[in-house]
């Protein structure tokens, strides 16, 4: 039952009729010209917590990446990199189950549409993800390994399209 509950999850994350944005080349122009950006970590579920997985624990940790990176991170940016975390678990069972988690960052800025110029809204243009499994009492190092190299891909496709 797990298994199945954690394939059905993972399909329909990674469906193609549940996709926007990517991380292809029209994705990436996108990115050019983007100076600063902020982070926002969308809420996660009370039990990941309790595994030391945090949203102020990934927000620090996403930022000194995409600094490392030679992003800047401003809060007061308009333009915002956000990290949406899915988890699965099956609590049933004498043993402890893993937890199957989707993490996913996308770049959201503000668009203008052309039929009329007054209406304004954000949209994800860029976006990348990953799907693990881990026990959980590796759950934050996993998590952590995982969004690095997240953050890494966005590093790389600002970079592709905004040369030093």
């Amino acid at each position: 039952m797990y298994r199945t509950t954690l394939l059905s999850l993972a399909l329909l994350v990674l469906s193609p009729a549940t996709q926007g944005a990517g991380d292809t080349s029209l994705d990436r122009v996108t990115l050019r010209g983007l100076k600063a950006l902020g982070v926002i970590v969308d809420p996660l579920d009370p039990q990941l917590d309790q595994e030391g997985l945090t949203a102020a624990g990934l927000a620090r940790q996403l930022e000194a990446r995409l600094r490392d990176g030679g992003i800047t991170v401003d809060q007061s940016a308009v333009e915002f990199l956000g990290v949406h975390v899915l988890a699965a678990r099956n609590k049933k069972g004498p043993f402890s189950q893993p937890y199957g988690l989707c993490l996913r960052i996308g770049l959201y800025q503000p668009v203008t549409l052309n039929r009329d110029k007054e209406i304004k809204t954000a949209t994800q243009t860029w976006e990348a993800e990953t799907v693990l499994v881990a026990p959980p009492k590796a759950l934050a190092q996993a998590s952590a390994a995982e969004l690095d190299q997240l953050a890494d891909r966005f590093v790389s496709a600002w970079k592709s399209v905004n040369p030093q």
